[in-house]
């Protein structure tokens, strides 16, 4: 039986919304004991969440017992897990487990949790059994208004600077908590930099070879959802509509998954430090152009070129342009409105990384996900031009 106050989002998870829905929390968590809170720690306090689960585990000393586990980086190495997960494996019989941040700490909790309801010895061990699946209740609780995680089924990691996405079924949530409230402390960059991250998968999502009219759905008012809302005179409301945003492109690439953009901006975060979103987004201009002239010869295999039509047609609407020009220069407008720069150089990559980058950027079911096929020369090409 839902709860009091959660809408449904045709999945198992139950999302709570709105200003103070943090306050769901007294409803979900009497119903576990064994609680795993995982933590971003720089932002638990400034949002204001440390201080509330304070009060709440007063309140309910003697029925639940929380642990912490905290993390602070922006691109998760599989060292990292292991290290969090030696001090998981301590906490004994968990029966939830909440993760409070952005995209990294939620994936950070998503892979802890497969490992953990396996009794994994490693953490490791999740990448190397992919018939691993998660058996332990989550709860997302985003702080950030992009990665749309909490909607998500996979989960991104780094060995060795190469990113892997851990898909498995599991990994949807129990309860979903959607409060603006949490995102006012957030630094205008970070919130900027996460608001390209869904706006690059919605239009990702629209292109995609995977997409679907459902994923398109959601995609398109995502985009809405953002650009209406890049400037606004109302903080509070403003930040709850990029949050919903976030989450519909998050249900979006559940279904689609990410394409060409997100495969080159791996390399560009894993050894430059290129801020996910950013990093998205310096090259989806480009990748735009590129997938635009698709053709009969470099369609990929199940997407014709009337296909790759419509879902443009559908762009230039949304953006309000008649031709792919105009689009690239509005996607442009866009990062540089919100306070980015479009080159390259800005990031400290001079043409020297180029050659690395591209190395890099052929990522298993995202590069093969667009919808037209790219060689090293279309991705080094896109590079250079914004160099």
């Amino acid at each position: 039986m839902p709860l009091p106050g959660i809408s449904g989002n045709n999945n198992r998870t139950r999302v709570f919304r709105g200003q103070g829905a943090l306050s769901h929390l007294e409803e979900i968590l009497p119903h576990y004991k064994n609680i795993l809170i995982v933590i971003d720690r720089d932002a638990f306090h400034p949002c204001g969440a440390a201080e509330y689960f304070k009060l709440l585990e007063e309140k309910l000393a003697g029925r639940c017992t929380f642990h912490y586990v905290s993390y602070a980086g922006k691109a998760l190495p599989i060292e990292d897990v292991e290290g969090k997960y030696l001090e998981v494996k301590q906490y004994g019989e968990l029966d939830l487990i909440t993760a409070i941040g952005g995209g990294t700490v939620i994936d950070l909790a998503k892979i802890l949790a497969i490992a953990y309801s396996n009794a994994c010895e490693s953490a490791a061990d999740v990448l190397a059994s992919p018939s691993l699946d998660n058996r332990v209740d989550l709860l997302f609780i985003p702080t950030t208004a992009g990665t749309g995680s909490e909607a998500t089924t996979f989960a991104v990691v780094y060995k060795d600077k190469v990113k892997y996405s851990i898909d498995r079924p599991g990994l949807l949530p129990a309860y979903t908590i959607l409060d603006p409230l949490l995102l006012r402390s957030l630094p205008a960059p970070v919130l900027h930099a996460t608001v390209l991250d869904a706006l690059a998968q919605a239009i990702e999502a629209i292109w995609a070879r995977a997409s679907t009219a459902e994923a398109k759905q959601y995609a398109q008012n995502a985009v809405r959802l953002i650009l209406d809302n890049i400037e606004s005179q109302n903080p509070i409301e403003r930040l709850s509509q990029l949050q919903e945003a976030s989450h519909l492109a998050g249900k979006a690439i559940n279904i689609t998954r990410t394409t060409l953009p997100h495969s080159i901006s791996y390399p560009l975060t894993s050894h430059f430090g290129v801020p996910h979103g950013i990093a998205v987004f310096l090259t989806l201009p480009g990748a735009a152009e590129l997938n635009y002239y698709t053709t009969g010869e470099n369609v990929q295999a199940g997407v014709s070129p009337a296909d790759v039509e419509k879902s443009f047609a559908l762009l230039f609407s949304l953006f309000e342009v008649e031709d792919i020009k105009a689009l690239r220069e509005r996607l442009s407008s866009v990062i540089v409105r919100l306070g980015f720069s479009m080159r390259l150089r800005n990031y400290g990559i001079g043409e020297a990384d180029l050659s690395l980058i591209v190395d890099y950027a052929f990522t298993k079911g995202r590069i093969d996900n667009n919808p037209r096929q790219a060689s090293r020369d279309d991705v080094l090409n896109i590079l250079k031009e914004i160099i």
